[in-house]
């Protein structure tokens, strides 16, 4: 590790074509500080998927492994925020409601069956962002393939889940969505498939319980910012005040990661990434 110290003395982020050291120095600090923030929220990110969830774990991994970590932090932030800022706008159109975070997600129960939750995943399950194949997409990212380091079904877990919970018309949801267009193109055999063969079910009500836990240890994953269990008192801001205070919170954390991201890889913030997914993550 370099002695220089050129990301230190001012706090700031090393230059262009600073030493390696250096750059993996600026990264770990601000791993360590993810971590040390999310556990101090009760977020138990110990021992979670196998490798990535120990990686930030050591002073050791954060520097060695500092740019898959990065990359990885990216590729999930890039996922959180399309199905955060679509939830978002279901909100603010009166599709959806902000109450439906107030309970603790279950993140270890998938979904499935018969049911508006299982239906949304259908859903989901139309658009492009949710076909790829996510091991070749962190290869892209610089990450080698099989090493299958990263879980990426919390986004869409939790997508399920406070849509459930919360939504007035299942065809107003995806109607919405889709114009939103954060999770990409449709597939059009997907979706007459969607529409001929599993239309939902005009009985279906929300319902608030929806995949709900008595025990809040946030999703076991690091790096996982989507809000679940929050404090009652945003809600009853109002919509608008509580989309506007959960987006603040929500997206200064991805943008720091962004910006680490490019500060370790020499990239312009204004240049193009990795375009092998379609809709927010490119």
């Amino acid at each position: 590790m370099s002695s220089k110290g050129t990301a230190g003395a001012a706090g700031g982020p090393p230059p262009v074509g600073a030493p390696l050291g250096d750059k993996q120095e600026y990264a770990a600090a601000m791993i360590k500080e993810e971590l040390e923030d999310m556990d101090s929220r009760g977020w138990d990110v110990h021992m979670a998927e196998a490798g990535f969830g120990e990686l930030p774990q050591t002073e050791y991994t954060r520097h060695k492994y500092a740019g898959e970590i990065l990359a990885g932090m990216v590729i999930r932030g890039r996922l959180q925020a399309a199905v955060f800022d679509t939830f978002m706008e279901l909100c603010l159109q009166g599709v959806c409601s902000l109450s439906a975070l107030e309970r603790p997600v279950s993140w270890n129960n998938r979904s499935g069956g018969d049911n508006p939750r299982g239906w949304i995943s259908r859903m989901l399950g139309v658009f492009s962002c949710f076909r790829v194949n996510m091991e070749w997409v962190q290869s892209d990212w610089g990450i080698s393939r099989g090493k299958k380091w990263f879980d990426y079904d919390a986004a869409y877990l939790w997508f399920e889940t406070v849509v459930a919970r919360s939504f007035t018309s299942l065809d107003a949801v995806f109607n919405i969505t889709r114009r939103k267009g954060l999770f990409g193109a449709v597939n059009a055999e997907a979706l007459k498939k969607l529409e001929e063969k599993d239309p939902p079910n005009p009985a279906w009500v929300a319902d608030i319980n929806t995949n709900s836990t008595n025990y809040w240890g946030g999703s076991g994953t690091f790096a996982c910012w989507l809000p679940d269990n929050i404090d009652p008192g945003l809600t009853q801001l109002g919509v608008y005040d509580g989309v506007m205070a959960l987006s603040k919170d929500f997206h200064m954390r991805r943008a720091r990661t962004e910006m680490h991201y490019a500060v370790f890889f020499d990239i312009d913030r204004d240049a193009e990434y990795p375009e092998d997914m379609e809709g927010e993550l490119n």
